[in-house]
């Protein structure tokens, strides 16, 4: 559905003087919301609600996908990946009502124009003035019927390059897949508590957990679902879905915990236990050899990196058919690329590693610096030390969505259960934090430790924290904790009844630091820069 459309919609509902004072610098956020309620509330011309029939008949009931295709979202140079809607129509009813459904369906894709995150996404790319387009994909869903529920046997997002390297003799340009059972919302979107599975393509069917407890409990536990009986997406248990699934279904996406089955049995209370790792899938080579194959000949042909959707459909033999649904081009930094790293100035430099950091080569500046004392961690009742995680959580809320960068300076293992080897944070204590240090201190006995494919790994992962460790080797090139003794603590102010931690946090907003890290050296520079 062309943007000649989004145009029709807007004059035919007296928006366009709204959208005309919306793109000035002044109505940019403040005719925002005004201009979205009109796109939510509007009426489509009946020639143009005559053409909506005519695509419903042509889909029948099949459940389809109304999908955002912007002028800006489909160019070269932004991804705006989950800046505008996606909505899943189930499509069952009769004609008017589908009919209704999949108008409303429009109406929060061109609504999504305005939402402030993609006015804020925009912005920051200095795409403000430029005129945004909003078209629309309409796509049948891929997958099958499963009893009153529809989805593909598995689904995710692929990478034709890794951007995290989580061990030393990986191939980050094999290529990387997030899958998931069920529809690909899963993998896409960042699910706390709940795990897709990480695949880099050089080594597909190893798994990041050594033992069945570890893959159990950092596995997927949920699937959505379209429900042809409710007419809409539901999120639904592994565990419910159990009983209207095949066995060549389960053996193909899961695997059984005999551990768990056998402590069950000595409670009398034995049962199969299922959980999703797709396994099946990822030993098999074809699947895996035509996954890297889609994503290097995408990538040769967008002369850049790419990052696609796609679903699997496998039959009872086995046998599988991926749909490719979506491509764009993946941008990565200077992935692989050199960061022109600067010479390291003695009075300037906050820390210097090498060979101690996981992301992409970039160069970001930095707003806040949060700094634990290791020795007063350390020293700190064992009963109260979750106390100094809920401070890491409040300082996180302070800053949310305030634009600025933070970054954190931990004693140890970030997001350890065991608080005597780092803080018990939770993903969501750290979530608008950019970067992390873990800090070594043998005084205290505090190593640092990724681990990699942890649960807290993989939500880094998916949120582009990038991550450092300071060792107290010769990785540590140099390490000035002091640099801002003369900043002001905004400690006190952000946790004014947290008394008992003030001396152990120092929360600093310093001019000018920034981050560099060049994956080819395997240099990392925190440091003032030249004004």
């Amino acid at each position: 559905i062309g943007s000649d459309v989004f145009y029709t919609y807007i004059v035919s509902n007296n928006c366009w003087e709204t959208r005309i004072a919306q793109r000035t610098e002044e109505g940019y956020f403040e005719k925002a919301g005004q201009l979205q309620q009109a796109l939510l509330s509007g009426e489509f011309p009946s020639n143009i609600r005559e053409k909506f029939r005519s695509v419903l008949e042509y889909f029948g009931q099949s459940p389809i996908i109304v999908r955002s295709s912007s002028f800006l979202e489909d160019g070269f140079g932004n991804a705006f990946a989950g800046k505008y809607e996606s909505v899943f129509c189930v499509n069952q009813g009769t004609l008017e009502e589908r009919l209704k459904v999949f108008e409303d369906a429009v109406r929060r894709v061109y609504a999504s124009i305005m939402d402030i995150s993609a006015l804020e996404y925009r912005k920051q790319r200095g795409l403000e003035h430029r005129d945004e387009q909003m078209a629309v994909l309409v796509q049948r869903v891929s997958g099958s019927h499963w009893g009153d529920y529809f989805f593909p046997a598995a689904a995710g997002v692929g990478y034709s390059y890794s951007a995290y390297k989580w061990s030393k003799d990986m191939d980050q340009s094999a290529g990387m897949l997030r899958l998931v059972a069920g529809l690909g919302t899963r993998a896409v979107d960042r699910t706390e508590n709940d795990y897709p599975r990480l695949v880099n393509l050089d080594r597909p069917a190893v798994s990041m957990q050594t033992n069945v407890a570890d893959k159990h409990r950092f596995s997927q536990k949920n699937m959505d679902v379209l429900d042809t009986k409710e007419n809409r997406l539901l999120t639904k248990s592994t565990e419910s879905l159990m009983e209207i699934l095949p066995l060549w279904y389960k053996r193909a996406v899961m695997e059984r915990d005999y551990e768990a089955e056998e402590a069950l049995n000595r409670m009398g209370r034995w049962r199969q236990v299922w959980f999703v790792t797709c396994q099946k899938l990822l030993e098999n080579r074809e699947f895996t050899g035509l996954m890297q194959k889609l994503l290097k000949t995408l990538e040769q042909v967008y002369g850049n990196p790419v990052d696609i959707e796609y679903t699997v459909n496998i039959d009872e033999e086995g046998a599988f058919v991926v749909n490719l649904l979506q491509c764009r081009p993946l941008f990565t930094g200077s992935r692989g690329g050199k960061v022109e790293i600067p010479s390291p100035s003695q009075e300037k430099t906050f820390f210097h590693l090498k060979d101690s950091s996981v992301g992409n080569s970039l160069k970001k500046q930095i707003h806040v610096v949060i700094q634990i004392e290791p020795k007063l961690y350390y020293e700190y009742p064992y009963g109260k030390k979750h106390q100094v995680a809920e401070a890491v959580g409040r300082i996180n809320r302070y800053y949310k969505g305030s634009g600025k960068n933070l970054l954190l300076m931990t004693p140890g293992r970030v997001g350890t259960s065991s608080p005597e080897l780092g803080v018990p944070v939770t993903f969501a204590d750290i979530s608008a934090v950019c970067g992390i240090c873990e800090v070594s201190d043998s005084r205290a006995g505090y190593m640092p430790e990724l681990s990699y494919g942890s649960h807290m790994f993989q939500d880094m992962v998916e949120a582009e924290i990038f991550y450092s460790a300071l060792w107290e080797d010769k990785r540590k090139l140099a390490y000035n904790p002091e640099l801002f003794a003369e900043e002001e603590n905004l400690f006190p102010q952000i946790c004014p009844d947290m008394e008992e931690l003030f001396p152990m946090f120092k929360v600093t907003e310093p001019e000018n630091l920034y981050y560099w890290n060049d994956v080819m050296s395997g240099e990392t520079l925190c440091q003032i820069a030249e004004s």
